[in-house]
């Protein structure tokens, strides 16, 4: 709901905008230029009436590719300051390559003045609505106590200790956290199950480090729950051997459950996601129908192989490939192939060899299953195998699984779970390194393993 209101806010005051500058630059016009009526050319001058509906369009889709309205509920009023400002940019230069550009004002100087004046009125319409819904919702999360409701897990003497660091300094300052329990996991079995039933926005950790591995098998049960979980930066720098600061009023907390990615990015990379895969099942759909002959008449089966993978925070989704090796290859339990593996058909040797038996995960990508870049998802058997020997892997579900991922270029299709744990590292690297540019980088490499052929 509070999405939508500052989305319509953003629209309406950019629309307020658009029509105070076109009202100022009809009486600013040279006389004799334009001989209709003010309301006569607004009401139906066509390149007046696009410029009404296209820019407020594309201020409300900047602030949300930006990530203006990712999480509308803890942001300051710098972030809609900083918002404004880009996006009247962005969408003054719009205006000026769309129609200021052949303007047909004598004055040079008169164009770069109007530039000026729809740049303010862009900039500060929209922020005067933003300012005036953030200072309400302020007043509202002052009056709530706290803009998450959170629950401690930790000692009971550290867990007293870190709520009494929560509360704010001053009246007037609004607590991020609204401490509504504390559980103590040395006495409780049933954390997970417990939080599951409560209305909390947020798990806050305070485990002792001595209790690292209990905490990593906690957080793998808690990152199903979809709440924000947050440790301490010492906690962090343990698990992950780096260090990431960031501060919550005035208490330094991490977000485990987010990667260290900005809003921008991630819709950016979304957006990379459903515009590149898209593109890719249209135009590998000749390829799809041919190879789906070839694997139909190799050997018996369905064409597409169907595998439960754990996914982003821990969810199941439904994985597809082309299949590539023979019916019942499992029998016995799960198994992961290697080298001559004789389960592996003739069709499906080519298929595996040049990876063109991951080609129908474009659709995973594009549903939002997975990205394009990211570490590559596991089946549950195999994740739990992983976590008893490598606790950290648990933190690899901060992100979407990905088509490709930096382990998968440098060591390829896991055959043991030697080479999975293998592959942990360069995961958590990436997680604290996301960006396009990183992620271009590893299609790039990606690409050039499919080409060479070096695929299992």
């Amino acid at each position: 709901m509070l999405r939508m209101l500052y989305a319509l806010s953003d629209f309406i005051t950019a629309f307020a905008g658009m029509m105070v500058f076109d009202i100022y630059r009809y009486r600013h016009l040279p006389d004799g230029i334009e001989n209709r009526e003010l309301l006569d050319w607004l009401l139906f001058d066509r390149h007046i009436q696009i410029g009404l509906i296209t820019i407020p369009l594309l201020y409300v889709g900047l602030s949300a590719l930006f990530g203006y309205y990712n999480d509308v509920t803890h942001r300051s009023r710098l972030d809609d300051f900083k918002n404004s400002v880009i996006n009247s940019f962005i969408c003054t230069m719009a205006v000026f390559f769309g129609a200021l550009i052949n303007n047909y004002l004598p004055d040079h100087l008169a164009n770069y003045i109007q530039l000026v004046v729809l740049w303010t009125l862009l900039w500060g319409l929209p922020y005067i609505g933003r300012t005036i819904i953030t200072l309400a919702q302020r007043r509202y999360l002052r009056k709530a106590g706290g803009t998450y409701t959170a629950v401690i897990i930790g000692p009971d003497k550290a867990a007293d200790k870190l709520e009494r660091r929560l509360m704010p300094r001053s009246s007037k300052s609004i607590p991020t956290f609204k401490v509504i329990g504390k559980m103590n996991p040395t006495t409780m079995n049933d954390i997970p199950e417990r939080i599951a039933a409560m209305e909390v926005d947020a798990v806050i950790l305070t485990i002792e480090t001595t209790d690292l591995k209990d905490t990593l098998q906690l957080l793998s049960k808690l990152y199903p729950l979809n709440r924000s979980i947050f440790v301490s930066p010492g906690i962090y720098s343990l698990i992950t051997s780096r260090s990431r600061f960031t501060n919550v009023a005035g208490e330094p907390l991490i977000n485990i459950s987010a990667p260290n990615m900005t809003p921008a990015t991630a819709n950016l990379k979304r957006v990379f996601d459903i515009l590149f895969s898209g593109f890719a099942l249209l135009l590998l759909s000749p390829l799809f129908a041919v190879l789906a002959v070839a694997v139909k008449l190799d050997s018996r089966g369905p064409v597409l192989y169907r595998q439960q993978r754990v996914g982003y925070h821990k969810r199941l989704f439904t994985i597809y490939k082309f299949r590539s090796m023979c019916v019942n290859a499992e029998t016995n339990g799960p198994a992961l192939s290697s080298e001559n593996d004789p389960r592996i058909t003739r069709v499906g040797a080519i298929l595996r060899k040049y990876r063109m038996d991951e080609l129908p995960q474009f659709w995973n990508v594009f549903r939002g299953d997975m990205s394009m870049v990211g570490p590559r998802p596991e089946r549950p058997f195999f994740v739990d195998l992983i976590e008893q020997r490598e606790p950290h892997y648990s933190l690899v579900h901060q992100v979407r699984p990905g088509l490709t991922s930096w382990g998968v270029v440098k060591f390829g299709y896991a055959s043991s779970v030697d080479q999975m744990i293998e592959r942990v590292p360069f995961d958590l690297l990436y997680i604290e390194n996301v960006s396009i540019g990183v992620d271009l980088k590893i299609m790039f490499h990606t690409v050039n393993t499919i080409i060479t052929g070096q695929g299992l």
